[in-house]
């Protein structure tokens, strides 16, 4: 096997356990999160590199099989990637400022294929390369009295957040992390 094969393997292989390590593995990293949170992209990658590292085999049947295997792993991994992207889109609601260098990320989805919507949101450590964000909670809004309606802080390691009802959700985050201490959560 000439050597351009065998690095394409092991890149192969690389990116293989890359993807399959940022499916089943969630950073709190958003650098992590934000650019390498593509598992489906990264097994199509993958595939297409079993492929062109198969190029350099002799057997041609080995070789076809390789091919085979390689275009339907990757066709799979694109399907299931579109239908999930399409399943779990978020978009951006805005952030809430806190004490520096904390903020809150609002962020809203559709629960399924039904009307309902997901309000995410999330508290951020903005630390450059190192900025960190930690779930807060989430709320569905197929009970218009359980739906989300606002986020303020109460100091500088505590949240407020409010539904529609009135209800309120304190959360306290840990002061010197920021990670959340406990959060709020309803329908989801």
């Amino acid at each position: 096997m000439p050597t351009r094969s065998l690095v394409l393997l092991a890149a192969s292989l690389f990116t293989g356990c890359l993807g399959a390590l940022v499916y089943v593995q969630d950073s709190d990293l958003v650098l992590l999160r934000e650019h390498l949170n593509h598992p489906f992209a990264l097994g199509v990658l993958a595939c297409a590199l079993m492929a062109l590292a198969a190029r350099g085999l002799r057997w041609r049947w080995l070789r076809a099989a390789i091919f085979i295997l390689a275009g339907l792993g990757g066709s799979a991994a694109l399907f299931v990637g579109l239908v999930a992207t399409g399943l779990t889109a978020t978009k951006e609601f805005g952030f809430v400022d806190g004490p520096a260098p904390y903020r809150i990320r609002l962020q809203q989805s559709t629960a399924g294929l039904g009307p309902d919507t997901l309000m995410w949101l999330s508290v951020r450590r903005d630390d450059g390369l190192h900025s960190r964000e930690w779930y807060l909670g989430c709320f569905n809004g197929d009970d218009p009295d359980d739906a989300f309606d606002s986020v303020k802080w109460t100091g500088p390691s505590s949240v407020e957040i409010r539904v529609v009802d009135g209800r309120t959700f304190p959360v306290a985050l840990d002061p010197t992390s920021g990670r959340p201490q406990t959060t709020a959560s309803l329908n989801c």
